[in-house]
């Protein structure tokens, strides 16, 4: 039962760094997102460069422990997913860049939301109407 709460909490755990670094690009399908994405942002980007621990990280120990697992990597999620998200050898110094990626990276996504915005207000209401009937047009399966 602890293994599979573990397994769980790992898939939670990597589907939200997943979402920490390209949930902006979620914008394109739900413009409610960076009401959820922007704090994620700034989470992940406090974990790394003060050096935290995410709450998960404990938990995942917690349950692995009272699994009673040993090291043998048997699963993907301990093989693959565990090893994504908690490299060896990552230093300080590496967050930093990671941080400073992460930042650099959704700046650039809401650098071009934004701009598809302010093109979309300057636009008067013959451009916006034929703008959403080229958009159904696509949308159409005929």
């Amino acid at each position: 039962m602890y293994s599979v709460l573990a397994d769980i909490v790992v898939c939670f755990h990597f589907a939200f760094v997943f979402f920490v670094v390209f949930g902006g690009l979620i914008y394109y399908f739900w413009s409610n997102v960076p009401y959820l994405h922007l704090p994620a942002v700034f989470w992940g980007l406090w974990i790394e460069l003060s050096g935290s621990v995410c709450p998960l990280t404990p938990l995942e120990n917690w349950l692995v422990l009272n699994a009673g697992s040993s090291d043998i990597r048997s699963s993907f999620i301990e093989q693959y997913i565990t090893q994504f998200l908690y490299p060896t050898g990552l230093d300080q110094n590496f967050k930093y860049y990671l941080a400073i990626g992460l930042a650099i990276f959704n700046l650039i996504i809401y650098i071009h939301i934004l701009r598809k915005k302010g093109k979309r207000r300057n636009m008067n209401i013959h451009d916006r109407i034929n703008e959403r009937a080229e958009s159904q047009e696509k949308k159409s399966l005929f």
